[in-house]
């Protein structure tokens, strides 16, 4: 008897927390390539922003679930984004100049768009300047997170 009070008690506590989840916006995030704005050739192509969007939603602990199948989800994500990197030239004057250090040799920039499915309306939009993607990604998380999902509770 007491093993079914526990298991039905355990039950009930689990069975709110799966219905939160249910509740969270799913969302869709396209797939886009990141463009080289620097005079080399092929160096942006290896980014992959649309994953570091999705990494950066799960770490900023953003109230939403990620799908990849497009019908299920609430809302898309798209994203364009670019990549430059000073010239070789251009670090080493930096360096003498300005005494800068490796960070700042790269510009990052993304534009994103949160899309709602049913309507078609934009619901949040951000564009972002940084050094690297990955700092680009997380401040999209963040201010989705705080600017828009917890304004909306």
């Amino acid at each position: 008897m007491k093993t079914a009070v526990v298991v039905a008690m355990a039950i009930i506590t689990v069975m709110p927390s799966m219905a939160q989840q249910r509740e969270k916006p799913r969302v869709y995030i396209e797939a886009a390539q990141t463009v080289d704005a620097s005079n080399s050739k092929d160096k942006a192509k290896q980014v992959d922003f649309g994953t570091a969007l999705a990494a950066a939603l799960v770490k900023k602990e953003v109230p939403v679930t990620v799908v990849t199948d497009k019908s299920k989800a609430n809302w898309t994500i798209q994203s364009v984004s670019s990549q430059r990197e000073d010239s070789t030239g251009t670090k080493v004057a930096k360096i003498a100049l300005l005494g800068v250090f490796a960070g700042s040799f790269t510009e990052f920039n993304g534009t994103v768009q949160v899309i709602d499915n049913e309507s078609s309306a934009i619901v949040y939009a951000y564009n972002v300047k940084k050094s690297n993607f990955q700092s680009a990604a997380e401040a999209f998380a963040s201010h989705f997170k705080g600017e828009y999902l917890n304004k909306r509770k």
